[in-house]
């Protein structure tokens, strides 16, 4: 979504020139008839539960536990700022350290060598992250590789070598926020958690900071949760869906029809008398010619809330999104952001109302 999910793009494309959030339409691991099976790193003898919380902060991750393939990430902002889980499956034999010295070399300016980084003395250190219940050695073990997975590696994207990109369920979220993200088709594997928003008054990207993570997903499948609205996405049309719901804790499906891999599903609450334009000219603001800043107390310059700007479908074909919906006006966004001529109000939206 250009106002939603935009402004992380702008910041990578631009400054870091990478693609670990910018995420493809590969990288879930959804079986795709591949006739060589690929190995992926996973954790054998680990155990998972159906959901799991990750809470966001500045500048750190703390993660509960392994999850099951399939399930819930009951995801929070407790910060102050805007934050994001840019989420890459590690490739075999990859570590989050060597991603991690990838990312240190970002902070000290792009791959090639053209134009300068992120500006800051600091190096990304070693990640941030808490996570408990992990238990077992990690293996390798041999699972269908994903449609288009490890395909279409940008050509200086040295990320490319240690990761395969995820869209979905990485999210962008904005402060005192929190939402349940369900990919039924995310598969077991070990994946990296970036954040790479910058820091508030013009400060380096938060990975800088040490907001780098680990999560673990292994191969008991959870069960999808029952949803109590379904809002259809396709590109070039509006999403359809019902016009009202009731208050209290909803479950909201993102169906993609075929060729959505690239459409991003997004929910935010609107300001009395605001558009979803409104919102999407204000995340604009923050773009420069070739740079993309955040000022101090950015969330409140916002005129709405954003509640989870969720990444691209890529292979999944469902997502799902667990709120608490309270009286008001909600937006949802869901077209491609990483599209060069998206419009500011684009056609892929739908706005309903709480009663």
């Amino acid at each position: 979504m250009r106002g939603l999910r935009r402004p992380t793009v702008v910041f990578m494309t631009v400054v870091l020139a990478a693609g670990l959030a910018a995420c493809g339409d590969d990288g879930d691991d959804t079986e795709s008839g591949s006739e060589e099976p690929a190995a992926v790193t996973t954790t054998a003898s680990a155990t998972g539960t159906d959901a799991i919380d990750i809470v966001m902060a500045e500048y750190s991750y703390t993660i509960s536990g392994n999850l099951n393939a399939g399930g819930t990430i009951r995801l929070s902002n407790t910060g102050k700022e805007f934050h994001m889980i840019g989420l890459g499956r590690l490739k075999p034999g990859k570590t989050l350290a060597d991603l991690t010295t990838i990312l240190q070399s970002f902070a000290e300016g792009p791959p090639g060598g053209e134009g300068e980084g992120p500006t800051t003395t600091a190096a990304a250190g070693s990640a941030t992250t808490t996570t408990a219940g992990a238990t077992g050695p990690s293996t390798t073990s041999s699972e269908p590789q994903a449609e288009g997975e490890g395909e279409g590696e940008e050509e200086g994207d040295p990320t490319l070598e240690v990761v395969d990109e995820v869209g979905a369920p990485g999210a962008f979220m904005g402060p005192g926020q929190k939402a349940e993200i369900t990919v039924p088709s995310l598969g077991a594997g070990t994946y990296a958690l970036v954040c790479f928003i910058p820091t508030e008054g013009g400060g380096p990207p938060h990975f800088v900071q040490g907001m780098v993570g680990q999560l673990t997903v292994v191969g008991a499948k959870a069960k999808a949760p029952t949803a109590d609205a379904t809002f259809k996405l396709e590109p070039g049309k509006a999403i359809t869906g019902p016009a009202t719901l009731t208050a209290g804790k909803r479950v909201l499906k993102f169906e993609a029809a075929p060729g959505s891999e690239q459409l991003e599903p997004g929910l935010v609450r609107l300001d009395a008398n605001t558009t979803l334009a409104d919102i999407n000219r204000a995340f604009e603001a923050f773009e420069t010619e070739d740079d993309f800043v955040l000022p101090l107390n950015a969330a409140s310059l916002i005129p709405g809330d954003l509640i989870a700007a969720v990444f691209d479908f890529g292979p999944a074909t469902e997502v799902y999104l667990g709120v608490n919906l309270t009286a008001g006006t909600y937006a949802i966004d869901g077209h491609d952001s990483d599209s060069e001529d998206s419009p500011v109000d684009p056609v892929e939206q739908l706005t309903f109302t709480v009663t």
